[in-house]
Order: structure tokens, then C-alpha cells, then sequence
């Protein structure tokens, strides 16, 4: 090239690359993703649905219908009333389910099933569909042991979800299992925690000793012999404890005449007395006993964070301890039905 020619060359005009045109099926895409981000779940679900219906044989075409399933298990839960499925809640599950099984249908090899199956199983695990859970979360680890993503998932909602039927040992083999399978994953310090918790299940229950009864007639645990009792760790200053409180209280007033002794514990942190907890009951409607102590139950009970509640059998037994928002009515029907 000659001087004159490369310096023709030099003092162009410096171009951009021009990003590429966005084809129909991109926007579709992408008018679908911007609804679910903005958590609009029954109008992504729509947008998936139809982009699954122009663009069938679309590379992603399966995924927008998991995609599809996804908004309206998220649209159920939005729906559900003190944790539990609604009618409309109950019906979104229901077309998120449908949806997954037919991608587990038309794909059962591929991993797009795997995550079908990990959501076919939530849908179940949140409706407190719980035996129907397990089995979802078994398939994925029986079927895709070689999507370690969705594995890792499954093996952690399966543990859980024997948590809630009552199968303490299974449970723990299972997170046992996670941390060795999983030691650099990002929930492996939660899981160590979890299985923390799981150790108490079996274990004898640890009696109470109140400072001082602030609601009810005092009840102790020997006192509560022979009934299934649910002891519930919260405090007036705590949002999560705020949250959670109308269900507590409908927890009582649907079980109590079930054979459900439930029991509030709190502490003096904060600077609560026993005036501030007992206006804070009385203003939200308490209808169960509560006692204040030094933090020697939540110790015993390992309550770290609240609210928490641990459910003890018949027998005096550690059966179940978590967040009151993973209490399902399947977790306490069981225990009222042993012997």
C-alpha cells in the first residue's frame, strides 16, 4: 500500500460494529424477562406462554414454558393467606404444574427437566403438598445426577422437606450428603446451620422455667404432658416476629382445640419488660401463653434467630424446629395423629 492510500485509510472516520437487529423472537424474549423482573408474574406468564406458542421450534422454546411455570408458582405464593394456598393460589399452582409436566413430558432427557422437576417439587413443597415434594426432588436426583446445579438444589429441598414429614434421620443424611458433595457451594454455611438444627430432632425436650408468666395461666412443660406442644421464640422488637404474628394466632385458634398447646417465649433484650410484652400481646390479640426468661430456652433450643418455633411430640420429643413460615398444617396433623 502506498503512503497516499494509507493515509486515506488512517483518517476515515472511525466506525462502531452495529449491534445486531433484534428479531421478533429476541423481543418477545426479552418483553417476557422485563415483566418477570418487574415481578408482573401473571402477565410474563402470559408472555411465555405465547412466546412458546409463535416460536415452537425457538432453541429456548422449553425454557420459556418452565419460565411460563415459574411466574405463576411465584404468582401462587403471592396469593397465599398466612402461608396457606387460596383459591386462586391453589389454581396458579396448578397451571405451573401442568406446565412443567409437559416439558418433563415432550423433554424427559433433557435438563431442562431437571428444573421442571425441581419446580414440579416447590410447587407441591409451598401448597404443603409435602409426601408429593419428596418424590418430585428424589426424581431430579435420581434422573439428572449429571446437572450438579439442580442436584445441589433438590438434594437442600428434599432435606427440608423431610424436615417436615417428620424424618429427622433422613433429613440429616441428606445434608450430610450436600456438604460432602457440595463443600464450595454458597449455601454450604447455611446448610451447616441447618444441620445444626437437625440434631436436636429426637432429642429430649428441655423443661422451662419462666421469670415471670406474662399472658395466660402458666404452662410448663410437665404441665403440657401428653400434648403436642409448639413453643414459639419472638420479640416485640423483631419485623420477621411482626410478620408472623396473625399466623401464630390462627395457628392457635385452629389447632388449640386440636390438642396443640402453643407456648410465645421471649427475652429481655432490647430493653423489653414484662409491661412493654404485655401491652404488645394484648394489642395484637394474643390468644395463647407467653413468658419472659433470661435467654436460657432460647439457648437450650438453640433459637438463634427469630421468630422460631420447635414442635414437641406426645412424648416430650424435639419432632420439628424451623421458621414458623416453613409450618405446615401436614407437619402438625402428623404428630396429632401418633400415637
Amino acid at each position: 500500500m502506498n503512503l497516499i492510500a494509507l493515509l486515506a485509510v488512517l483518517v476515515l472516520p472511525f466506525q462502531t460494529p452495529q449491534a445486531p437487529t433484534p428479531t421478533p423472537e429476541s423481543q418477545a424474549w426479552d418483553a417476557a424477562m422485563q415483566l418477570k423482573n418487574k415481578a408482573a408474574y401473571e402477565e410474563a406468564a402470559g408472555r411465555w406462554e405465547a412466546y412458546a406458542r409463535d416460536f415452537p421450534t425457538a432453541p429456548r422454546a422449553r425454557q420459556a414454558l418452565v419460565e411460563a411455570g415459574v411466574c405463576f408458582f411465584s404468582a401462587g405464593r403471592g396469593a397465599q393467606v398466612l402461608h396457606r394456598n387460596t383459591e386462586l393460589a391453589s389454581a396458579h399452582m396448578a397451571k405451573a404444574r401442568t406446565l412443567f409436566d409437559r416439558v418433563c413430558t415432550e423433554a424427559p432427557k433433557e435438563l431442562i427437566a431437571s428444573r421442571a422437576r425441581h419446580m414440579r417439587g416447590s410447587t407441591f413443597l409451598f401448597s404443603g403438598e409435602l409426601a408429593q415434594a419428596e418424590d418430585a426432588y428424589s426424581s431430579v436426583l435420581e434422573q439428572f445426577s449429571m446437572d450438579r446445579s439442580y442436584v445441589e438444589k433438590a438434594l437442600e429441598y428434599r432435606a427440608m422437606t423431610r424436615r417436615h414429614l417428620l424424618k429427622g434421620s433422613e433429613a440429616i443424611a441428606d445434608m450430610e450428603r450436600f456438604l460432602k458433595d457440595f463443600p464450595q457451594s454458597n449455601r454450604t454455611e447455611n446448610m451447616k446451620s441447618e444441620l445444626g438444627f437437625a440434631r436436636l430432632l429426637g432429642t429430649t425436650a428441655t423443661p422451662w422455667k419462666a421469670e415471670r408468666w406474662i399472658l395466660g395461666e402458666p404452662a410448663p412443660l410437665e404441665v403440657l404432658s401428653g400434648q403436642v406442644v409448639a413453643l414459639y421464640f419472638w420479640a416485640t422488637w423483631c419485623p420477621n416476629c411482626a410478620k408472623e404474628e396473625s399466623f401464630m394466632i390462627d395457628l392457635a385458634r385452629r389447632f388449640g382445640p386440636k390438642g396443640v398447646a402453643l407456648v410465645g417465649v421471649t427475652d429481655h433484650q432490647q430493653g423489653q419488660t414484662p409491661e412493654s410484652i404485655l401491652l404488645h400481646v394484648k394489642s395484637k390479640g394474643y390468644n395463647f401463653p407467653v413468658f419472659q426468661d433470661s435467654g436460657a430456652t432460647s439457648l437450650a433450643y438453640k433459637a438463634t434467630s427469630i421468630p422460631y418455633v420447635v414442635l414437641i411430640d406426645r412424648h416430650g420429643k424435639v419432632r420439628w424446629n424451623d421458621s414458623p413460615a416453613d409450618l405446615y398444617d401436614a407437619t402438625i396433623e402428623q404428630l396429632l395423629a401418633e400415637e
